[in-house]
């Protein structure tokens, strides 16, 4: 599932809540009409597939 962030520089509320859509992104829910409308709007981007990934690391002493 696609993560979601604020563009650059914009507080976007989350949906319902007096809270503001994390830094780090969430999943959206494009069916709501909301939601839908920021990302159309640019209010709301994709985190690209690359960031935040932690690359995976053999266990120490794993040479298998």
């Amino acid at each position: 599932m696609d993560l979601y962030r604020p563009a650059q520089g914009r507080r976007v509320p989350l949906p319902g809540s007096n809270q503001a859509w994390p830094a780090s992104g969430l999943p959206a829910d494009l069916s709501n009409p909301y939601v839908a409308r920021l990302v159309r709007d640019g209010d709301l981007e994709k985190v690209p597939a690359t960031e935040g990934q932690r690359k995976a690391r053999k266990p120490a002493g794993d040479d298998a």
